[in-house]
């Protein structure tokens, strides 16, 4: 019964689309494909009640079918237990039932609203036109220098032994001070890089856009400071030092970016409609003592 507690909450759902999947007229090639407890499940009506699952509780019903109907079908004779049981009608289980309504009711409602959103052309090229800065691209050139400060044994003599995180700072200090002097960038990645990928470009890297939330911070702030042609100095990271040259800082035409600028005002649209409704919400404290706000009122 252990893993079962994790399941039960996600198959919960399912259970209140019961009777609604259940009067599904059967059909003439629509076979029964499985008894649940003594009732019967046609084909249709079972996949049309998982399809209307979570993703991901979908998903395993078509990775294995019998294991996930057998699983359903104890959720099921659980479910009926508590109903006889009056636990429905109890507390805390009422409220809990009520509250995970309303959350996936809350859900709903901004889903509904997402699906309603609707983008013009002409209101893409207004939004692109006052926030080129974000679609912009950085044209970087990389070195990465790794270092493993606590390697495993190796039985082999003759391994070669990995850098320390000093060691490892030391060459990339040293490869920053040459390029600022002089060296060639693509050269000393060629030569020094840890990265395989960039280093046979040359250290050649992809583009990087200044809102990049998969980019470490110390990583944004090291390339969106610098002006082309200048070099960073080396940005630790777990595992190595990156070291970035910006070539160049560019920006895309709509054209190139007509996706994602569709996506920014969509994300503004909804935005601007979830704030609305939080303006809207009335919430009056009573007594500010309790809330932790301040004294009461006299």
């Amino acid at each position: 019964m252990q893993g079962l507690s994790v399941a039960i909450p996600v198959l919960w759902l399912a259970l209140a689309s019961l009777s609604a999947f259940a009067q599904t007229p059967p059909a003439a090639d629509d076979p029964v494909v499985v008894v649940l407890d003594g009732k019967e499940w046609r084909k249709n009506e079972l996949e049309a009640m998982v399809r209307a699952l979570p993703p991901d509780v979908a998903r395993n019903f078509f990775a294995n079918k019998e294991a996930f109907l057998k699983q359903y079908a104890l959720v099921m004779r659980l479910a009926k237990m508590a109903e006889e049981e009056g636990v429905p009608a109890r507390e805390p289980h009422r409220t809990r039932l009520a509250y995970n309504r309303m959350i996936y009711l809350a859900q709903a409602a901004t889903d509904v609203r997402a699906m309603k959103i609707t983008v013009k052309p002409e209101e893409q090229e207004k939004y692109f036109a006052g926030h080129k800065d974000e679609f912009a691209r950085a044209q970087v050139k990389v070195i990465y220098i790794s270092f493993n400060d606590n390697p495993l044994p190796s039985s082999d003599p003759k391994a070669k032994k990995p850098r320390t995180g000093a060691e490892a700072e030391k060459l990339a200090r040293e490869l920053v001070a040459r390029v600022r002097a002089g060296a060639d960038f693509s050269e000393l990645a060629r030569k020094f890089s840890d990265d395989e990928e960039t280093r046979a470009k040359g250290g050649d890297y992809k583009p990087l856009r200044p809102n990049d939330t998969t980019l470490p911070p110390q990583i944004r702030t090291a390339v969106f400071s610098l002006r082309p042609g200048q070099v960073s100095d080396p940005v630790r990271q777990t595992g190595g030092f990156w070291i970035f040259q910006l070539k160049d800082f560019i920006t895309p035409s709509l054209a190139e970016v007509r996706n994602e600028v569709y996506l920014a005002v969509r994300e503004a649209k909804f935005r601007e409609w979830i704030e609305g409704v939080q303006k809207s919400v009335q919430v009056e404290v009573r007594d500010p003592q309790y809330m932790g706000t301040g004294s009461p009122k006299k």
